[in-house]
């Protein structure tokens, strides 16, 4: 399957390694990171691969969960 291509994808893809590099600092599987928001941990690791273009909602939560803000969860 050809992989899906978002006008922002290089932001995207930046969005998703910070995501992955929170929670291993955190230590956490995405499983764990996933329960904890409360979101399928397939789309967290679309999230983290730039599969999908993520929701405010979802991108919210997992600042929230991970003890951080939005502006650091986007600092990147």
């Amino acid at each position: 399957m050809a992989e899906k291509q978002y006008r922002d994808q290089q932001y995207l893809k930046e969005l998703g390694k910070q995501i992955k590099k929170i929670r291993e600092d955190n230590g956490w599987s995405q499983e764990f990171l996933a329960e904890l928001c409360e979101i399928d941990v397939r789309q967290l690791g679309r999230i983290e691969r730039a599969e999908t273009n993520s929701t405010i909602s979802i991108l919210k939560k997992i600042a929230d969960k991970s003890n951080i803000t939005m502006s650091k969860l986007l600092d990147f």
